[in-house]
């Protein structure tokens, strides 16, 4: 039977863990030491820039780490989710769409809670975290649920 799947090959996972790990490693340079390299100071394109003052539609200097650090962790965790499984089938996909609706509603009570508990500009920050929790909380439910039902996925 054909099924149609919008899962990336298995290889994926691989660069997935390797862009995570390479994400952290750099968030903990800029984040945690404060380094922020030179050679990441560039003119970019800002559709809309707030720090001392707003700019729109303008090119601006930019220490690009923050940035690297954000598409490292979010590509990594999305490479990472949306990679097959050795053994796919209507099992797998079930565990994957079980894992897809809890990851939700914990981003969802995360989201709810972020909004009654931080405020200003801690609040954007909460937003911004809340980026990867999504996909990091589908990865442990769905890496959870697999070990739980790895005696159904051998048998089928």
């Amino acid at each position: 039977m054909n099924r149609m799947t919008f899962l990336m090959p298995r290889s994926f996972r691989f660069v997935g863990i390797f862009f995570f790990s390479l994400g952290i490693i750099v968030g903990i340079t800029r984040f945690y030491f404060g380094i922020k390299p030179e050679a990441l100071e560039i003119k970019v394109f800002a559709f809309y820039s707030s720090y001392l003052q707003s700019k729109f539609m303008q090119f601006i200097s930019n220490n690009m780490i923050e940035e690297l650090t954000g598409f490292f962790l979010i590509s990594g965790l999305f490479l990472i989710a949306f990679s097959r499984e050795r053994r796919e089938g209507a099992l797998m996909d079930a565990i994957r769409l079980k894992s897809f609706f809890i990851s939700v509603y914990l981003n969802f009570l995360f989201l709810i809670i972020s909004l009654f508990v931080t405020y200003g500009l801690a609040f954007v920050y909460m937003l911004m975290i809340n980026m990867g929790v999504g996909l990091l909380t589908y990865i442990i439910n769905f890496r959870i649920l697999l070990f739980l039902n790895r005696s159904r996925l051998l048998d089928s």
